[in-house]
Protein backbone atom coordinates (compact mmCIF):
# COMPACT_ATOMS: atom_id res chain seq x y z
CA UNK A 1 0.00 0.00 0.00
CA UNK A 2 2.98 2.47 0.66
CA UNK A 3 4.82 1.83 -2.44
CA UNK A 4 1.68 3.18 -4.61
CA UNK A 5 1.24 6.29 -2.68
CA UNK A 6 5.00 6.43 -3.66
CA UNK A 7 4.18 5.23 -7.34
CA UNK A 8 1.64 7.74 -7.28
CA UNK A 9 3.43 10.86 -5.65
CA UNK A 10 6.31 9.80 -8.27
CA UNK A 11 4.17 9.91 -11.02
CA UNK A 12 2.01 12.80 -10.32
CA UNK A 13 5.41 14.79 -9.36
CA UNK A 14 6.88 14.10 -12.90
CA UNK A 15 3.76 15.21 -14.33
CA UNK A 16 3.95 18.55 -12.62
CA UNK A 17 7.55 18.94 -13.68
CA UNK A 18 7.35 18.04 -16.89
CA UNK A 19 3.89 20.67 -17.18
CA UNK A 20 6.28 23.39 -15.55
CA UNK A 21 9.10 23.05 -17.96
CA UNK A 22 6.69 22.81 -20.85
CA UNK A 23 5.71 26.39 -19.29
CA UNK A 24 9.28 27.48 -19.38
CA UNK A 25 10.30 26.97 -22.88
CA UNK A 26 6.23 28.49 -24.01
CA UNK A 27 7.81 31.68 -21.64
CA UNK A 28 11.70 31.51 -23.80
CA UNK A 29 9.48 31.06 -26.93
CA UNK A 30 6.73 33.54 -26.56
CA UNK A 31 9.02 36.41 -24.58
CA UNK A 32 7.86 36.45 -21.47
CA UNK A 33 8.91 39.52 -19.98
CA UNK A 34 11.07 38.66 -16.94
CA UNK A 35 13.18 36.36 -19.01
CA UNK A 36 12.90 39.17 -22.20
CA UNK A 37 14.29 41.65 -19.54
CA UNK A 38 17.04 39.56 -18.46
CA UNK A 39 17.99 38.13 -21.58
CA UNK A 40 17.97 41.19 -23.94
CA UNK A 41 16.71 44.48 -22.75
CA UNK A 42 18.42 45.90 -19.38
CA UNK A 43 21.88 46.97 -19.36
CA UNK A 44 22.39 47.07 -15.55
CA UNK A 45 23.40 43.40 -14.50
CA UNK A 46 21.82 43.95 -11.21
CA UNK A 47 18.46 44.59 -12.31
CA UNK A 48 19.01 41.71 -14.84
CA UNK A 49 19.67 39.09 -11.39
CA UNK A 50 16.46 40.51 -9.94
CA UNK A 51 14.41 39.88 -13.36
CA UNK A 52 16.23 36.17 -13.74
CA UNK A 53 15.33 35.79 -9.89
CA UNK A 54 12.41 36.58 -9.60
CA UNK A 55 11.17 34.20 -13.13
CA UNK A 56 13.23 31.71 -11.19
CA UNK A 57 11.08 31.81 -8.33
CA UNK A 58 7.88 32.18 -9.88
CA UNK A 59 8.65 29.39 -11.55
CA UNK A 60 9.96 27.32 -8.56
CA UNK A 61 6.51 28.14 -6.85
CA UNK A 62 4.27 26.92 -9.59
CA UNK A 63 5.83 23.60 -8.83
CA UNK A 64 4.19 23.87 -5.75
CA UNK A 65 1.11 25.45 -6.71
CA UNK A 66 0.31 22.63 -8.81
CA UNK A 67 1.38 20.06 -6.56
CA UNK A 68 -1.94 21.73 -3.81
CA UNK A 69 -4.23 21.63 -6.97
CA UNK A 70 -3.79 18.15 -7.40
CA UNK A 71 -4.92 17.54 -3.92
CA UNK A 72 -7.39 19.72 -3.98
CA UNK A 73 -8.65 18.13 -7.48
CA UNK A 74 -8.17 14.55 -6.34
CA UNK A 75 -10.68 12.92 -4.02
CA UNK A 76 -7.86 11.19 -2.20
CA UNK A 77 -8.71 10.04 1.80
CA UNK A 78 -7.08 12.28 4.48
CA UNK A 79 -4.49 9.52 5.52
CA UNK A 80 -3.66 8.66 1.94
CA UNK A 81 -3.13 12.62 1.14
CA UNK A 82 -0.96 13.38 4.15
CA UNK A 83 1.23 10.58 3.34
CA UNK A 84 1.39 11.19 -0.55
CA UNK A 85 2.17 14.93 0.77
CA UNK A 86 4.89 14.27 2.82
CA UNK A 87 6.29 12.44 -0.33
CA UNK A 88 5.55 15.61 -2.58
CA UNK A 89 7.43 17.53 0.21
CA UNK A 90 10.37 15.70 0.43
CA UNK A 91 10.69 15.64 -3.82
CA UNK A 92 9.60 19.14 -3.86
CA UNK A 93 12.72 19.75 -1.35
CA UNK A 94 15.33 18.35 -3.12
CA UNK A 95 14.02 19.92 -6.03
CA UNK A 96 14.28 23.49 -4.81
CA UNK A 97 17.34 22.99 -3.27
CA UNK A 98 19.05 21.29 -6.37
CA UNK A 99 18.34 25.32 -7.23
CA UNK A 100 20.42 27.16 -5.12
CA UNK A 101 17.41 27.65 -2.40
CA UNK A 102 17.07 26.51 1.11
CA UNK A 103 14.11 24.07 1.55
CA UNK A 104 12.57 26.74 3.95
CA UNK A 105 12.99 29.77 1.51
CA UNK A 106 10.10 27.57 -0.59
CA UNK A 107 7.43 28.93 1.70
CA UNK A 108 8.37 32.72 1.46
CA UNK A 109 8.83 32.44 -2.57
CA UNK A 110 5.33 34.54 -2.98
CA UNK A 111 6.82 37.21 -0.37
CA UNK A 112 10.60 37.33 -2.30
CA UNK A 113 8.22 37.61 -5.67
CA UNK A 114 6.65 40.61 -4.30
CA UNK A 115 9.82 42.42 -2.81
CA UNK A 116 12.19 41.73 -6.30
CA UNK A 117 9.23 43.25 -8.07
CA UNK A 118 8.87 46.30 -5.95
CA UNK A 119 12.59 46.65 -6.51
CA UNK A 120 12.18 45.84 -10.06
CA UNK A 121 9.52 49.03 -10.26
CA UNK A 122 11.56 50.93 -8.10
CA UNK A 123 14.60 50.76 -10.88
CA UNK A 124 12.36 51.52 -13.95
CA UNK A 125 10.91 54.92 -12.20
CA UNK A 126 14.29 55.73 -11.33
CA UNK A 127 15.38 54.95 -14.36
CA UNK A 128 12.73 57.00 -16.29
CA UNK A 129 12.98 59.83 -13.82
CA UNK A 130 16.64 60.02 -15.26
CA UNK A 131 15.78 59.39 -18.96
CA UNK A 132 13.39 63.17 -18.19
CA UNK A 133 16.11 64.91 -16.69
CA UNK A 134 18.43 64.08 -19.10
CA UNK A 135 16.22 64.81 -21.99
CA UNK A 136 15.64 67.98 -20.09
CA UNK A 137 19.50 68.43 -20.15
CA UNK A 138 18.92 68.08 -24.11
CA UNK A 139 16.52 70.25 -24.53
CA UNK A 140 18.03 72.95 -22.48
CA UNK A 141 21.34 72.74 -24.40
CA UNK A 142 19.30 73.14 -27.92
CA UNK A 143 17.93 76.33 -26.64
CA UNK A 144 21.34 77.69 -25.19
CA UNK A 145 22.98 76.46 -28.88
CA UNK A 146 20.05 78.43 -30.35
CA UNK A 147 20.15 81.18 -28.29
CA UNK A 148 24.22 81.06 -29.01
CA UNK A 149 23.67 81.15 -32.64
CA UNK A 150 21.20 83.95 -32.59
CA UNK A 151 23.33 86.51 -30.55
CA UNK A 152 26.55 85.23 -33.38
CA UNK A 153 24.31 86.63 -35.95
CA UNK A 154 24.16 90.05 -34.21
Amino acid sequence: MNETREIFALVNFIEITRECRRKLVEDVLNGNPDLFRFLYEDKNNNVRELYKKRYELKWLEMHWLKCKTLFENKDIELATRREVLKIFLRWYQRFVEAWGYKSADAFFFNAEIESLGVLIDTNQKWTAQLDQLQMSFMREAKLLDKEIEEAKRL
